[in-house]
């Protein structure tokens, strides 16, 4: 964001001229600003301000280690001893969250293969969720998050009293997007792409199985997770997100408390 300089005008009661250039300066000053801050929120991002805004948005710090909750986070990763696996599970441990780690099985090696592989491993955590009788919420990842660091774990809890089905941990889409939804979305609630970071209430979870099984459904032949989860999100209007106003240091449009990182780690489907 750009320094603000206060300018005094000078006295002097005929100096029209001064005073119409102090009065341009300072009109000039603000509407920089105002751009600068409409910039930032719509998470348009420079080069140069990345290590600016990773020193304020990065992981948590390491002294901020929290007890570990019953909540269990189930991320998906390839392998669990991985550098972005280990990554991904101190930023939950730090939260709070226990971590269990799911290997998704590709039958080939293309990108395909890989996209389907995620969606049955995610629909798989969801069916043996909803035979168990543990938490009243589930939480997905995938293994390439960072966490802004002013988010906790109550944060969870309390956005969970606003939701019956599903949250948003984060979420991506363009401003046009988010924009229609926020006049259209009554209750605030937003839909979008991206599977990184969210969470089905056992309610939800049922709903969304029932969804992705109806073979009246055409997004029971889509091979992407997020896009089935947005079009079941549409249906229902809209559900909230965790920090919305926060933005991924690295790519704009991606929204909430946990991002993708990708300036870490490239997408491992391709």
């Amino acid at each position: 964001m750009p320094q603000i300089f206060l300018v005094h005008p000078i006295s002097c009661k005929k100096n029209l001229v001064g005073m119409q250039v102090v009065c341009l300066l300072v009109i000039s000053v603000c509407v920089t600003t105002v751009i600068a801050a409409l910039s930032y929120n719509m998470g348009i991002v420079s080069a140069g301000e990345r290590g600016h805004q990773l020193a304020r948005f990065g992981a948590l710090p390491t002294h901020e280690v929290l007890p570990l909750s019953k909540y269990t986070a189930h991320v998906l990763s390839m392998d669990k001893n991985s550098p972005r696996a280990k990554h991904t599970e101190i930023n939950l441990n730090r939260l709070g969250f226990q971590v269990e780690f799911t290997a998704p099985h590709p039958t080939g090696i293309t990108k395909s293969d890989k996209v389907w592989s995620n969606k049955r491993a995610f629909l798989n955590i969801i069916a043996a969720y909803l035979e168990s009788n543990r938490t009243s919420w589930l939480y997905m990842f995938e293994d390439d998050i960072t966490v802004h660091s002013g988010t906790t774990f109550q944060d969870i809890r309390d956005l969970e009293t606003r939701a019956t089905e599903f949250v948003y941990l984060g979420i991506c889409g363009t401003l046009q997007q988010f924009w229609v939804q926020w006049w259209t979305m009554k209750n605030q609630g937003k839909c979008g792409r991206c599977a990184h970071a969210m969470g089905f209430s056992r309610k939800g979870a049922q709903d969304f199985m029932a969804f992705n099984q109806n073979k009246q459904n055409m997004y029971i032949h889509a091979m992407y997770f997020d896009m089935v989860v947005e079009a079941w999100c549409l249906s229902l209007g809209g559900f909230p997100v965790l920090h919305f106003d926060w933005t991924s240091p690295h790519i704009s449009g991606h929204h909430g408390a946990f991002f993708q990182d990708r300036l870490q780690f490239r997408t491992s489907i391709g």
